[in-house]
């Protein structure tokens, strides 16, 4: 038997910003998905797998993620996500920060959220389209997003 709370969740639930001048104090948040059919997140897991000498099964310990999300984007210009990426097509530890919103899971107006540092690299460009892996540094800060015409802000949560 099915609850009847049960929900089906979508792709469009789940948004990626970027920002775009993360040199600056404060981000420039711009949404990835112009232009790309399919994009999600790997969490590539390391797990260090040891067996002792007294033991017949082997113990895991799940030590880290490396995230990253591999991105192939058709080329609009205006675009502010592609412009931002194709400018640094050439360039080496082209950073950025990443911030990943589940609109399913909050209220009108406040949304959970997790932000990290990131990193851009290129790997195919045609001209027409343009493919890029955002990798994700270090551990994400965990937060709350407040959406006000299609501009998150970032509140992070706080520890005790």
């Amino acid at each position: 038997m099915i609850p009847d709370n049960i929900e089906k969740l979508k792709t469009s639930q789940y948004l990626r910003f970027i920002d775009t001048t993360p040199s600056q104090s404060a981000p420039t948040w711009k949404v990835v998905g112009i232009g790309i059919e399919e994009m999600s997140t790997d969490f590539n897991p390391q797990v260090d797998t040891i067996k002792w000498i007294i033991e017949d099964s082997a113990r895991n310990d799940h030590t880290s993620n490396q995230k990253q999300s591999s991105v192939t984007q058709k080329a609009y210009k205006n675009d502010p996500c592609f412009e931002f990426v194709n400018d640094g097509r050439d360039k080496l530890n082209y950073v950025t920060h990443i911030l990943e919103v589940d609109l399913w899971s909050g209220t009108t107006g406040s949304y959970a959220a997790k932000m990290s540092d990131g990193l851009v690299t290129v790997t195919s460009y045609s001209g027409e389209e343009i493919e890029y892996d955002l990798y994700f540094n270090g551990d994400p800060k965990d937060g709350t997003v407040a959406i006000t015409d299609g501009v998150p802000t970032f509140t992070p949560t706080t520890s005790l």
